[in-house]
């Protein structure tokens, strides 16, 4: 193979100036634009191409994920209703799947908007139209919500449109919001002086080397 001059000349280039950011930057360009000659195309993502990328992951996600639940043997759903930044309400849909191995998975399944109200009536439409896309509720086996009146609401709550749609899923109310409320009734003060002063003792802080002893005593 016989090289040419310039190929000669970026080979013998000392290191010292390969390291330069300078160098790099404008043997990036003359590498796209040789590209460009040859293809007839810039190298430069447009838009219209970043998005294209985004939808096609997008959908070899769902794609994997609709594999799933279709071969799991029954699975459950966890929801959770937040406002975010620009206050748009946002529900949050996981599931959790099990396999005939009892291999299990747990995946977000959508992150859908509910631009107008939060009634029950929203979330269950929301979640209905999601779930019934995955073939329904016939595997499901539970769903976890965080305790609002717009979902445990047994006339028009979330878990009564549920109950009179005929859907029978057992509600089970999120054990980390029951903690939650727990402690606030509870007031025990003392106690999480006590947990707090501990975690920071073992974590807070540059506490590397305390938490390393920590977790080899308990190893």
């Amino acid at each position: 193979m016989v090289l040419s001059r310039q190929s000669r000349r970026v080979i013998a280039v000392p290191m010292v100036i390969l390291a330069s950011k300078r160098y790099w930057r404008r043997l990036r360009r003359s590498l796209a634009r040789a590209f460009a000659a040859i293809s007839g195309k810039s190298l430069i993502a447009s838009n219209n191409c970043k998005t294209g990328g985004v939808d096609h992951i997008n959908e070899h996600v769902s794609k994997k994920l609709r594999d799933v639940v279709e071969k799991c043997k029954y699975f459950s759903l966890c929801l959770d209703e937040s406002t975010d930044l620009s206050d748009i309400s946002q529900l949050v849909i996981f599931i959790r799947t099990i396999q005939d191995d009892f291999s299990v998975a747990e995946e977000m399944l959508d992150l859908i908007p509910l631009h107008g109200t939060t009634k029950g009536t929203d979330i269950f439409e929301a979640v209905n139209k999601l779930v019934s896309d995955y073939g329904g509720f016939d595997k499901c086996s539970c769903i976890v919500t965080d305790g609002a009146r717009a979902m445990t609401g047994t006339e028009i709550g979330f878990s009564g449109l549920l109950k009179q749609n005929s859907i029978n899923c057992p509600m089970i109310h999120c054990i980390v919001h029951q903690e939650s409320l727990c402690g606030k009734s509870l007031r025990q003060i003392n106690v999480m002086k006590v947990t707090v002063k501990i975690t920071n003792i073992v974590r807070g802080g540059n506490r590397a080397l305390t938490h390393r002893k920590f977790r080899d005593f308990w190893a």
